[in-house]
């Protein structure tokens, strides 16, 4: 009987230790060999030429194969903002946005090492004559694609001034300054926020 107490009594000492260690008998956890690294940016209010007038949303998703394999995601911003305007890196102002959506992939998938990626533009209805956003996704190797939800365009506040809001973009650049709108610009496409026709393209 005594031995029985005895030995209940160093198991709850052992139990107690163990949890005092965090579970582990004392042994630091270990970091697990495997793991998945994503990044991931948005341009977003951005206006074009293409299409007869379009405002986009860019949304880029990566996953790298370590963070050694890191880079400043401006330089991938850079590729995208290349095909912006009509017949930017040779794709054509009228093409389907599922067209210029695999393009930039495409060129994003070549300059980066990269085991996973998910872009996808984002159009904002009536910026197009079409009345509903729509949106294309393209997505290649090891990375969920993005979620399809409902898309946002928030506002531009300030468009009905010469140098417009920081936040929304347009290309080709009209005035020779980046990301300011010109006043017919401004006064058009600014309007309740939906511009109609291309009122900025030259």
């Amino acid at each position: 009987m005594a031995l029985r107490v005895v030995f209940g009594i160093l198991l709850l000492v052992l139990v107690a230790q163990q949890a005092a260690a965090g579970g582990s008998g004392g042994k630091e956890r270990r970091w697990p060999k495997e793991l998945k690294e994503d990044f991931q940016f948005e341009l977003r209010n951005i206006y074009s030429n293409r299409q007869n007038g379009s405002r986009y949303n860019f949304l880029t998703k990566y996953r790298y194969p370590s963070s050694s394999e890191a880079f400043d995601f401006h330089e991938a911003e850079e590729i995208i903002l290349k095909f912006v305007p009509a017949g930017g890196m040779g794709i054509k102002g009228d093409a389907f946005t599922e067209v210029l959506s695999l393009a930039i992939a495409k060129a994003l998938w070549a300059k980066f090492n990269l085991v996973g990626l998910s872009f996808r533009i984002e159009v904002q209805g009536m910026s197009s004559d079409v009345r509903s956003h729509y949106a294309s996704t393209v997505t290649v190797g090891d990375i969920e694609p993005w979620v399809s939800l409902v898309n946002n365009f928030p506002g531009c506040d300030g468009m009905d001034t010469d140098e417009g809001n920081k936040a929304c973009r347009i290309y080709p650049i009209l005035n020779g300054k980046d990301r300011d709108l010109v006043a017919t610009a401004a006064k058009k496409a600014g309007k309740h926020d939906k511009p109609k026709y291309c009122d900025f393209c030259g």
